[in-house]
């Protein structure tokens, strides 16, 4: 794969990531509800981006010759099936919210979680 294409991929679901942690935070301070399914949906939307970049092969594995190595390619696929996941659980988290639930604020919590590990996981992926 073209470097090029790779850090395109990568910077631009990293953004994404900044800006829904950036929504779901602000949401918390100015307790606006509208501005915390905007980052919920944020984390959906880059979770079906991250599902298409899975599905059409964006990004292709080579043959890893030295089995003490993996290539930069393989952990950016381990970093966008985490996206999904991670699109997944703000899904969760915005029926919870929907509902009313008690449980919404840990989804919430545990979504901020999984987002600020996988922005820190594609930042040492693009270092590579």
């Amino acid at each position: 794969m073209d470097r090029q294409a790779f850090l395109t991929l990568t910077t631009s679901s990293q953004w994404v990531l900044f800006l829904g942690i950036g929504l779901i935070i602000f949401s918390w301070v100015e307790k606006k509800r509208l501005i915390q399914q905007f980052g919920q949906g944020t984390f959906v939307a880059l979770g079906l981006f991250a599902l298409w970049v899975i599905l059409s092969d964006q990004i292709v594995v080579p043959e890893n010759i030295s089995p003490k190595t993996v290539p930069v390619e393989a952990k950016a696929l381990t970093y966008f099936t985490g996206v999904v996941a991670a699109g997944a659980i703000a899904v969760v988290a915005f029926i919870l919210g929907k509902l009313e639930s008690s449980w919404a604020k840990v989804s919430n919590m545990i979504l901020l979680a999984v987002a600020i590990a996988l922005f820190f996981m594609v930042y040492t992926i693009q270092q590579m």
